[in-house]
């Protein structure tokens, strides 16, 4: 692929089909340990959905290097400085071993007070605590699979990402039974099989960035620190992460609006979700291709195919999310039980999705607009909407819908739609202005 020359259309398929492909994997790949957690005890249940927001902290870390990486090497790439995006891509690598090393150690120093902050106490905590004091000194594994991912993507590469991420599944379901219950070696083991397919997934990705006019990144001379390199990966990537702590903090304020409604509201929204996640998955797809197209062409001052990236982003996700509205709206009923026979939990779940298929449209604008201005280096400007979008709005709306105008859970839910609206509005037209401006003084 030629990112600054093919036809956008094309481009958009060839890097998105297969990335979304991948992200459904990876998704597959949790619901294979919760399936096998389960099978061992509720408590290792319980225990591995403890450590799920502690381990997120690394992953979020960990993600955001990946997308800094991909940001800054598709510069230098789209400026034709060949031997920089080497350099920098070498940088990455170092930087997010570590950047994973301090923060996995950090984390797991503070697991305990985490575990009291959130009132968690009893034998589930020693189950989180085995998982994560194997899954966080390895979590240099996860990270450097995701600076060498962040290589590829900025060549357009988003297969290599999918084929792994399918092997690691399948190698998951092996590997997690043959641990666990094979060797005794229970949650441990749970940990070490996850540990060995990032390894594995990592070893894979390196091979394929050796393989790549990149190459050379992989060198000694590449792969020392490099300062400078370091603080401007640390400034491409550290709002990247603070958006994925964002929406974790927003799914917080969501869900202990809805928990004053009941566990059955709390079930609902729950399964709702996992319906939802599955519906965006397109839209991650063209994230990763937005993020990659800009990144290239921004560095090659081709500003007029930015815009048109821009614009064939924004028509495809619609469609597909105008469609996944349709869907989601239409068959609700029977999608949510699929999951549960509880009449209470259905009717929670399908309430929500039915206002969640008016929403997702502005997901695209938000998304689309967010990896633009990423590639564009600007990171730092979806962070603050996704500020807003996530807590500022949400929570004071849904203040007003429940103690003001005592609307019910039903508050909670346009409460979303409307903040999502108005922000991902907001933040599209940012976007757009900037991409005028600059396609104005090419």
């Amino acid at each position: 692929m030629n990112l600054t020359q093919d036809p956008i259309p094309h481009l958009l398929r060839k890097i998105a089909i297969p990335a979304s492909i991948g992200m459904l994997f990876n998704t597959l790949y949790y619901v294979v340990d919760n399936f096998y957690a389960g099978m061992l005890s509720s408590t290792a249940l319980a225990g591995i959905s403890l450590a799920a927001p502690i381990y997120f902290m690394g992953l979020a870390i960990s993600i955001g290097v990946g997308q800094g990486t991909n940001a800054l090497v598709g510069n230098a790439l789209g400026e034709e400085k060949q031997e920089e995006a080497e350099k920098i891509a070498g940088h990455a690598i170092s930087f997010a071993w570590l950047t994973a090393l301090l923060v996995g150690f950090f984390i797991l120093l503070l697991s305990p007070t985490l575990f009291s902050a959130m009132g968690a106490q009893g034998s589930y905590t020693h189950e989180a605590m085995k998982y994560l004091a194997i899954i966080l000194p390895t979590l240099g594994f996860l990270a450097h699979g995701m600076a060498v991912n962040g290589v590829l993507y900025s060549l357009g590469d988003t297969t290599s990402l999918r084929n792994s991420l399918i092997v690691a599944f399948f190698a998951n379901i092996v590997l997690d039974p043959l641990l666990m219950f094979g060797f005794g070696w229970e949650i441990y083991g749970l940990a070490i099989a996850t540990a060995l397919t990032q390894l594995g997934a990592a070893i894979y990705l390196t091979y394929k960035v050796g393989q790549s006019k990149l190459g050379k990144s992989l060198s000694v001379a590449n792969l020392k620190p490099n300062w400078p390199h370091y603080n401007a990966l640390l400034r491409q990537s550290l709002p990247a992460s603070a958006n994925m702590f964002l929406v974790a903090l927003g799914s917080l304020v969501i869900t202990s609006a809805v928990a004053q409604f009941g566990e059955d509201a709390v079930a609902g929204l729950g399964i709702a979700l996992r319906i939802e996640q599955l519906v965006l998955l397109p839209t991650i797809g063209l994230n990763i291709a937005v993020l990659s197209l800009i990144s290239v062409n921004y560095g090659a001052k081709l500003h007029h195919r930015m815009e048109k990236v821009t614009q064939e982003s924004i028509k495809v996700g619609i469609i597909l999310m105008v469609l996944g509205g349709i869907f989601i709206f239409t068959f609700a009923r029977p999608l949510i039980s699929l999951f549960t026979s509880n009449q209470a939990v259905i009717d929670i779940g399908v309430s929500y999705l039915r206002i969640e298929a008016i929403i997702l449209p502005a997901y695209v604008l938000s998304f689309v607009a967010g990896a633009v201005l990423q590639g564009m280096k600007r990171p730092a400007i979806p962070m603050y909407f996704n500020v807003v979008r996530q807590l500022v709005l949400p929570l004071t709306f849904i203040i007003i819908a429940l103690s003001i105008m005592g609307t019910g859970i039903y508050g909670v839910w346009w409460s979303i739609a409307i903040a999502t609206w108005l922000t991902a509005s907001v933040q599209y037209m940012h976007m757009r202005n900037q991409v005028k401006v600059k396609e104005q003084t090419q």
